[in-house]
Order: structure tokens, then sequence, then C-alpha cells
């Protein structure tokens, strides 16, 4: 049951179709909706200074980064109307850069490498913000045999990239969407009216009787749902809000008879507390929402 927790968003799981959709929406977005046709005529300051030759550019880490994007580029290109431009990489999504190295170039009309610039720098500096964090996570909790989930806090339209980033940082994924776990929160528990330890083990009951085969996890706030929860026979129990001391106390009392998620404003200067407890997972939302654009440069040489 361990390994259905396991799961780490592939390049090939990403949905490129929709991705397509998603990059041709960058494009208006840069270039304003009038100039789709062409989006060339849409860059007033190149086409003003009449910059139409042929060039190289390269990427340069202006600090340590695990980079994370690069897989997405052709991809970019391909739906910015940029087919002829070629991008070539010494590097991997997941590989750590040190700063002042280049890793990555392009060659092609330098108009359309400035065209494309700052929405490629965009979504790698912003995907290696959330590799690099997640890695520095996922370094604090693996000495203990805790593995690192991410959650669904993510920016609206970009959870299949920030989920790829994590897991480029060596996070495991949490649930893509709602169709693919169940995940029975506070909320779900209070409009049924369930507040008692017996009415939660039996409403849980009923739910597995009725879901024999998904994956099925229930929040919890405190121990004695804990003890509900276990005798229901689901899955996994997130453990909300709870102290490292109350973890600690939670992995005692579960004993391995459910998998245990510590989850709820865990961030990076307490992560390491919490890890010591032993959860078999600590799930966190901050290498997403808390991670900051990484420096990272496109110089012509």
């Amino acid at each position: 049951m361990l390994e259905k927790f396991m799961r780490r968003l592939e390049l090939d799981d990403i949905d490129k179709s929709a991705l397509s959709k998603q990059f041709s929406f960058f494009l208006e977005e840069e270039v304003g909706r009038n100039n789709l046709g062409s989006p060339l005529n849409g860059d007033l300051t190149t086409k003003v200074c009449q910059i139409n030759s042929k060039g190289k550019a390269k990427l340069v880490a202006r600090e340590n980064i695990i980079v994370c994007g690069l897989a997405l580029v052709p991809l970019l290109f391909e739906s910015f109307g940029l087919k002829k431009l070629e991008f070539e990489t010494n590097a991997s999504d997941g590989d750590e850069i040190r700063s002042g190295t280049e890793f990555a170039r392009i060659q092609g009309f330098e108009n359309q490498i400035l065209l494309i610039e700052r929405t490629m720098l965009n979504i790698i500096q912003r995907l290696s913000g959330i590799a690099s964090k997640t890695k520095r996570f996922v370094r604090l909790a693996s000495p203990y045999g805790v593995h690192f989930l991410d959650t669904r806090k993510t920016t609206p339209g970009l959870r299949q990239l920030e989920k790829y980033a994590t897991a480029c940082g060596g996070g495991k994924n949490h649930r893509l969407r709602l169709d693919r776990q169940i995940l029975i929160k506070d909320n779900h528990l209070a409009s049924k009216g369930i507040r008692s330890p017996i009415q939660l083990e039996d409403f849980l009951k009923k739910i597995r009787e009725n879901q024999p085969d998904e994956l099925i996890e229930v929040e919890i706030d405190d121990l004695e749902q804990l003890k509900a929860a276990m005798k229901s026979g689901i899955d996994a129990i997130l453990l909300d809000n709870f102290e490292p001391e109350r973890v600690h106390e939670a992995v005692q009392i579960n004993q391995n008879k459910c998998i245990l998620e510590a989850s709820g404003g865990i961030n990076e200067s307490t992560i390491e507390k919490y890890a010591r407890a032993k959860p078999h997972f600590i799930s966190s939302g901050a290498p997403i929402h808390a991670s900051r654009w990484l420096d990272i440069g496109l110089d012509w040489y």
C-alpha cells in the first residue's frame, strides 16, 4: 500500500495537449491577441531595432540550482511557432547546476530568441525554484526514512508543471486531481455531521465496504479519531496540524497498521522535527507557494 503513495510525475505523465494549449495562452499573454498570426510583429522593441540576423545564446545559472523545465522548452518553441530554433542542453531536469555554469544553448534568428526569452526563463526560473526548495525538504526528511509529499496548493493552471518540479526535486506527488484518490477531509466530515470517534469509525467502514479497491485516506484532528480510523480498515490517515510530539505518539499507537501522513503548516525550519517522529510521509505546500524564482540568465555568445 505504501507504494501507492510513492508516485512521481514523470515527463511522460504530463498532458502534452493541455500543456500546448497553455503555452499558446502564454504566447497571447506575451504578444497580444492581435499578433497571434505573426507573433514577431508583437515585439515592438525588437522590431524597431531591426534585429533579424542569426545568433546564439546560452542559459547560465547565476546561483546553485536544481534545474527544472528544460524538457518543456521544445514544446514551448513549437507552441510559439518557433520550430527552427535549435535547443541543446547537457543537463536534465532534476540535475544540480552550480553557479556560473552554462547548461543550455539556443541557436536561430535573434528576434525569435528575444521573443521566447522571457516566457522560457519564467518557466525555468519558477520550476527550478520549486525543485530546489523541494530538494532541501527531501534532504532534511530522508535521513529519518520519511518521504516528502506535495499538496494541491498549487497555482491555478500550473498544477502539472509545479508537481513535475516537485518530482524533479526528489519529492513524491500526492493526488494530482480530485479523481485520483479518496481523501476525506474535515469539511467532508463536518458536512455529514460526524463528530464522535464512533461515528467516524462507522462512516469510514461503510466507505471501505463500498470502495474496496480505492486508496482511502482520512484527515483527523486528535488521537481518539486516530484510533477510530485505524479500526475502520482504511489505508491512510492524515495527521492535520499535529505537533511533532503528537505525531510521535500517533506513530507509536499506529504501529504501521495504517499509512501516516503529517501535514499542516510544516516548513523548512520545522520539517526535521516532524521527520524525527517518523511518520511515513510529511506533506507541505511550502516548496510551491514559498519558493522563490531562481537567478538564471540568457546571454549572447
